[in-house]
């Protein structure tokens, strides 16, 4: 007896489904710069920076990368986790008792 699972037709992900985006639905273009690079978005917030984690942030956590994105949150041991603001500082983020998410 045959049983759903045993059925090899649709292979090894299942059915296929298009991918040439036949709903009619068109993706809004993207506006380049003449250097051709995609231009800023009106009212969205600039992206963050890359900053150089500061010397004093890496003797305290050595496990940081030399570089990151201003902003970022990283994880250390024990689950310590640190923020890097856009001057290369590494500071506790949420931390101590009621800090956790509701």
């Amino acid at each position: 007896m045959s049983r759903p699972h045993d059925d090899k037709r649709h292979g090894r992900r299942g059915r296929r489904r298009g991918h040439g985006g036949g709903d009619g639905r068109k993706q809004p273009r993207i506006t380049l710069t003449p250097e051709g690079f995609p231009a800023a978005i009106p009212d969205e917030p600039p992206p963050s920076s890359a900053v150089f984690v500061s010397d004093e942030s890496l003797a305290r956590y050595p496990w940081l990368p030399p570089r990151v994105i201003a902003g970022s949150v990283w994880r250390g041991p024990g689950h310590l986790r640190v923020q890097i603001d856009e001057t290369g500082t590494a500071v506790p983020w949420r931390t101590g008792p009621g800090s956790a998410r509701s």
